[in-house]
């Protein structure tokens, strides 16, 4: 398939999990690839499995919560492809578990600047572009923990929470100039961030049997099955979504 053929696609977090399937993903499709991570030789691994492949990527090294480093992300997209088409704001980690009352101070800025501050830094940065070349997409990575709330997690879930709202507002805004914003918000996935909460965890063996048995269908989403969401709400077979918010939970906020 070419959904996406022709088109510049930023992606961040891109390194491993989600970012990496949508990167790999999203080059099957047609797209030009910039991988951005703070992890750069990651980053590197990633575009240059892609070119082996026979498609076009670069790397990108940077920390989306940081605003040069955001701006320079896209300013290398333009710079090297001559446009922006998509900016798939996916960077994110996980918060600490505990309490508010546990929850430390830095903690909470670092969840919150990554989860959220980055989509901002990164959307001030590729709007210009997008209105000078007419249209684009904005997507961002959501979560089900923006729709149901975890006692262990208040960082994460105010963060998700306010993501899918900037969404929402950028949306309302930037549909005018032809740009679409949307988000994709996944379930539990089994992704390497998981894997070493799973590794960390006391009975790493009875974790992972808990994250899947998770949702009702009964296991973890693969990472590409967030991508291939993605990949159409990037494509143009997604041209009258606006300002949704797509989840890809294995059915567990329907219960």
């Amino acid at each position: 398939m070419d959904r996406l053929k022709d088109k510049v696609v930023l992606i961040t977090g891109a390194a491993s999990g989600i970012g990496r399937a949508s990167a790999e993903l999203f080059a099957e499709e047609g797209a030009s690839i910039v991988v951005a991570d703070i992890d750069g030789p990651g980053a590197e691994s990633v575009a240059s499995g892609i070119r082996g492949r026979g498609g076009r990527a670069f790397a990108v090294a940077g920390d989306v919560s940081v605003g040069a480093d955001a701006s320079r992300m896209v300013e290398e997209t333009v710079g090297r492809f001559g446009r922006i088409d998509v900016l798939f704001s996916n960077a994110g980690i996980p918060s600490v578990a505990g309490s508010i009352v546990e929850l430390s101070e830095e903690e909470w800025d670092r969840t919150i600047d990554v989860n959220l501050k980055g989509t901002y830094l990164l959307s001030k940065a590729a709007v210009p572009h997008m209105m000078a070349q007419a249209g684009g997409v904005i997507l961002v990575t959501g979560s089900e923990q923006g729709y149901v709330a975890d006692p262990q997690t208040p960082a994460y879930n105010a963060a998700k929470s306010g993501l899918h709202g900037l969404m929402r507002s950028m949306a309302l805004n930037l549909v005018r100039h032809n740009i679409r914003v949307n988000a994709v918000c996944p379930g539990i996935t089994d992704t390497p961030l998981l894997q070493r909460e799973v590794d960390t965890s006391p009975d790493p063996e009875a974790t992972r049997r808990s994250y899947a048995a998770w949702a009702p269908i009964g296991r973890m989403a693969a990472p590409r099955e967030i991508a291939q969401v993605a990949a159409f709400l990037a494509s143009d077979a997604a041209s009258f979504v606006v300002g949704a918010a797509w989840l890809v939970d294995g059915g567990y906020t329907a219960l």
